[in-house]
């Protein structure tokens, strides 16, 4: 018999294109992950992954087994979540996953409404990327997950997910308050060609987002810095670094030497909220919550204007 934690490891190798990738989504190490994929292997009797020096990539044997995972994973999910409704003689869990920027900002108001509204839910959140999130969504294993994709970075949820838009979060340029266009009404990224960058890094998915902004508009990015943290980026900023790009909802901390400019050709992220088509009543009223909460709370995020 296949061991299910070892599939769930092939599911997320398939997900993230790499054992690195996979490991950090399981939180083991490379070589555990290497152990249990030899192990499903042995077990599986047949070559699940063709291995490279830099990458690996699914068999046709392999690509089968990950799709019957799905719906594996997504059945031991369903029959836990009817465990508990059982037990609880009617209510029910309602489980998200988000990214951690809607997480501070979106989900929040959201998650107060629905718990005020119906206390037979019990509610957990829990912070992923985009990416895994809603991998673990399609499975069952959360019931909405909330996902972004950026301009050039496009995002790829899977079949089988209802994909609600909440809104698109406007990318702006953070330079130093002494930089000669930190008082500009806007920005070309063109303008920002001689300066060095500072980037997430690439275990997030919108790590090319810069350098395919940059390039499009002709030069390639020097980029001297890379941090997933925000207050970490606009620390570098501040001191004169770098540049960088940023969206409004990830400007709620802004620090006062930073300045903040549109982009004289607007860019975004796209921000969704995704549950499986066949979800039942709580993911569906929480999703429409999150519409109702989305506007509002992008027009708090400072505008650039104060902020520069």
């Amino acid at each position: 018999m296949l061991d299910v934690r070892r599939l769930r490891t092939l599911r997320e190798v398939a997900v993230h294109g790499s054992i690195s990738g996979a490991a950090r989504a399981l939180r083991f190490t490379p070589s555990a992950v290497s152990q249990q994929l030899a192990r499903l292997e042995h077990e599986a009797g047949v070559a699940l992954l063709e291995r490279r020096p830099s990458s690996v990539e699914l068999t046709d044997a392999g690509r089968v087994l990950v799709a019957h995972t799905e719906e594996i994973l997504a059945r031991l999910h369903e029959a836990e979540a009817e465990m508990r409704v059982v037990a609880q003689r009617g209510g029910g869990e309602l489980r998200i996953t988000s990214f951690p920027t809607a997480a501070a900002t979106i989900v929040p108001a959201a998650l107060a409404a629905f718990s005020s509204r119906h206390p037979e839910f019990s509610v957990t959140l829990v912070e992923s990327e985009p990416v895994s999130g809603a991998a673990r969504v399609r499975t069952g294993e959360f019931d909405v997950g909330l996902v972004w994709e950026y301009d050039f970075v496009p995002a790829s949820v899977g079949s089988g997910l209802t994909i609600v838009w909440l809104l698109d979060d406007p990318i702006r340029a953070l330079l130093p308050p002494d930089h000669p266009l930190a008082g500009a009404d806007e920005v070309d990224l063109g303008e920002l060609a001689g300066m060095a960058w500072i980037t997430s890094t690439p275990r997030w998915p919108c790590s090319p987002f810069t350098r395919r902004a940059c390039q499009v508009v002709g030069f390639e990015p020097r980029i001297v810095a890379e941090t997933d943290d925000h207050r970490t980026l606009q620390r570098l900023v501040a001191e004169g670094v770098g540049v960088a790009l940023e969206t409004e909802l990830s400007l709620r901390d802004l620090r006062d030497d930073v300045a903040v400019v549109p982009l004289a050709v607007p860019l975004k992220r796209r921000i969704f909220a995704v549950h499986r088509e066949d979800a039942g009543r709580a993911p569906r009223l929480f999703a429409e919550l999150l519409v109702d909460v989305a506007k509002p709370r992008l027009q708090a995020v400072p505008k650039p204007a104060a902020a520069a």
